[in-house]
């Protein structure tokens, strides 16, 4: 009796399992937006990409606080990219309010029929160091070969920055103009987490603007992400995870190496470091996850359906296997910390009065900084209890260096992300779209204080060769690929 029940529930369990996800299919196509193209014009992509190769030529790295030229306290090749800009884009230059904001970032008004729900097209015109040693192409010199932009920024972001301005120059030509308000905010100082955005935010808010949509980098169109999805895919950040630096301090008496006692500072900091990463941050599957397994889900093979129509069944397990699946997916499901500075003494035969070390950590939506900071602070304490009480007498301080929450989230249902999701789908036929967290930090974040549909997607397709070299060796971008940024621009603003 006892097994024929335990079979009719493997039996009932089992059918609901397979039926769930027979029923997982694609969601069903949204009605195609098609541009009146003859009103929108078409942009000379050859011309765009000669024009950012002109773009990728300034060397828009910001300048240490020491570094000074030519009277701009280093920031004469920002002018000079600036002043590029005037001369590239004339009609826009005319036609649109324009302002400096804190000195560099720039700030776009191109007054519509009506205010009531701007856009907001954001870029960052601030590149990061490169070592032009390393480089198959010089960094910074533009050079445009067989169909390829090479150079610093030629994906993040001065693609975006020039697809945006390209997009908004061929409309006027065209005598186009817009429903709705359209600002343009390109930040000049996103690399090193600046000032520029949160000044343009202020403005922004002291004139009453709330944009209906907001679309930063983030997200790109790739490939081979997940488990048997051919097709390409959309990823549109509806949310950034946090930011935080955790220094991590032992001192003690040190000494000379011939004579060590029993609790050296990096032996115990080297313990601190184990513990830490040997007990992660908790695992769970945010709301905008789960969304995206249930989209990319209906394109997977039947096995995977399985799994990913019944999260209420299969998410321990999932949660469970999430290191071992994909890094990526494992860092969009929890708070994550890795070391990544330490420092000693400056001499192999002296025990360090002072151990340093440094923790990055990328906080989920659950975690906040202060609970984050406890709880390395009580895996640290707990690694180094006895050397603290020990005759060493060694002392531990952790302390938070910089460090932001999790963004808030927007919402795939808004009209602001299935208008994007419609242009996606209108210029790059056949991709899927879906929300996921941004991993990284961006000028996006400071700009959930004024709208509520913040998204991050760069409308560039990308091979993972590509995305390696942002930060990287190589950053280039093809002439296609551009080309089809700035018909995803028109595509957009002509939705309005």
């Amino acid at each position: 009796m006892v097994l024929a029940t335990v079979a009719g529930i493997i039996a009932v369990l089992l059918a609901v399992l397979l039926t769930r996800a027979v029923l997982l299919k694609p969601p069903a196509e949204k009605e195609k937006f098609f541009p009146n193209l003859e009103t929108a014009a078409r942009v000379d992509k050859n011309e765009a990409a000669r024009h950012l190769a002109m773009m990728i030529s300034c060397k828009t790295v910001l300048p240490k606080t020491e570094e000074r030229e030519d009277g701009e306290d280093g920031y004469a090749e920002f002018v000079r990219l600036r002043e590029l800009l005037a001369e590239l884009y004339p009609l826009t230059h005319e036609k649109l309010e324009h302002e400096l904001i804190q000195e560099h970032s720039l700030l776009y008004r191109w007054a519509g029929r009506n205010s009531e729900k701007p856009l907001l097209l954001m870029a960052h015109y601030d590149v990061v160091p490169a070592d032009g040693s390393q480089w198959s192409r010089p960094p910074f010199e533009g050079l445009i070969e067989d169909g390829v932009i090479w150079g610093r920024g030629a994906i993040d972001t001065k693609s975006t920055l020039c697809a945006i301005f390209e997009a908004v120059e061929a409309l006027l030509a065209a005598g186009y103009y817009p429903d709705q308000d359209i600002y343009l905010a390109f930040g000049h100082d996103e690399e090193t987490m600046g000032g520029g955005a949160p000044a343009i935010v202020e403005t922004l808010k002291e004139r009453g603007v709330r944009p209906e949509m907001v679309l930063d980098e983030g997200g790109a169109i790739v490939r081979d992400i997940f488990p048997g999805v051919k097709k390409p895919i959309a990823v549109v950040g509806m949310a950034e995870k946090g930011v935080m630096d955790l220094e991590v301090v032992l001192e003690g008496s040190g000494g000379h190496s011939s004579t060590p006692g029993r609790q050296n500072p990096m032996g115990v900091m080297s313990r601190i470091i184990l513990q830490v990463e040997k007990n992660p941050f908790k695992a769970h599957l945010p709301l905008v996850v789960r969304e995206m397994f249930t989209v990319l889900g209906g394109h997977m093979p039947f096995t995977f359906k399985i799994i990913f129509a019944n999260l209420w069944f299969f998410k321990p397990l999932l949660l469970a296997l999430l290191p071992l699946i994909s890094r990526e997916l494992n860092a969009l499901c929890r708070t994550t910390s890795v070391f990544t500075m330490i420092e000693g003494s400056d001499a192999s035969n002296v025990i360090p009065e002072r151990v340093r070390a440094v923790a990055n950590l990328r906080l989920a939506a659950i975690d906040s900084r202060e609970s984050a900071l406890q709880h390395v602070r009580d895996l640290a304490a707990a690694a180094s209890e006895k050397a603290v009480k020990s005759e060493e007498g060694l002392k531990l301080r952790i302390d938070m260096v910089q460090g932001h929450n999790a963004s808030p989230s927007s919402d795939t249902s808004s009209d602001a992300y299935q208008r994007l999701s419609a242009a996606v789908e209108n210029v790059f036929k056949g991709t899927i779209v879906t929300p996921y967290i941004m991993l990284g930090a961006s000028d996006s974040r400071h700009y959930c204080a004024i709208s509520d549909n913040v998204l991050r997607f760069s409308p560039i397709e990308m091979s993972k060769e590509e995305l390696r070299s942002i930060h990287g060796l190589d950053e280039k971008i093809t002439v296609e690929k551009l080309g089809r940024v700035v018909d995803f621009y028109i595509t957009l603003i002509t939705m309005l």
